[in-house]
């Protein structure tokens, strides 16, 4: 199948799911549709992270140290709201590495915080953020701070779930 082809044509969500199949059943084909995250026509870019976030919830393994900072540069480069959340989710759900790539936690908090930036890009960095404190237990008073001292006023109503929901997750971290 010729993915860049299928991705640069007018897609639904039936046919991400056909190409999310077509990768599944063809374990090889995954790269070249990880490859398209990159490519220079926005579009085509956008919808293989869309495909790529649904194989990355049923085929975490798939992705590897290396693919967590290329898709962490690419979430901080890129100005599309769509592929910033797509690769954001990505992240999200995969292994994180042991390095957790300093600009990538920083553009986090700046994404979380700023309304400028659409709800779903703004639960995900949240999201992230909180599973980063699982591996970095030093960041967890920092993210509960900046949510304490937010005014919900500014925000949606999506965003003050993500926000208390976050805050109840932090508040009953255990550690040993």
């Amino acid at each position: 199948m010729d993915y860049r082809e299928q991705l640069a044509r007018p897609l639904s969500k039936h046919f991400v799911d056909i190409i999310v199949y077509e990768v599944l059943s063809h374990p090889d084909d995954f790269n070249l549709v990880y490859q398209l995250i990159f490519d220079v026509d926005k579009k085509v870019a956008w919808r293989a992270a869309w495909a790529c976030q649904k194989i990355s919830e049923k085929k975490p393994e798939w992705f590897t140290e290396k693919h967590f900072n290329e898709l962490a540069d690419r979430c901080i480069s890129t100005k599309h709201g769509g592929l910033q959340r797509a690769c954001l989710s990505i992240l999200y759900n995969i292994e994180m590495p042991d390095s957790i790539p300093v600009l990538l936690i920083n553009s986090c908090f700046e994404w979380m915080v700023s309304p400028r930036y659409p709800i779903a890009v703004q639960a995900y960095s949240m999201k992230l953020l909180y599973r980063i404190c699982l591996k970095e237990p030093d960041f967890i008073p920092e993210l509960k701070a900046y949510l304490e001292n937010m005014h919900p006023e500014d925000y949606s109503a999506g965003f003050i779930s993500s926000r208390k929901n976050t805050l109840n997750l932090l508040n009953n971290i255990k550690f040993n």
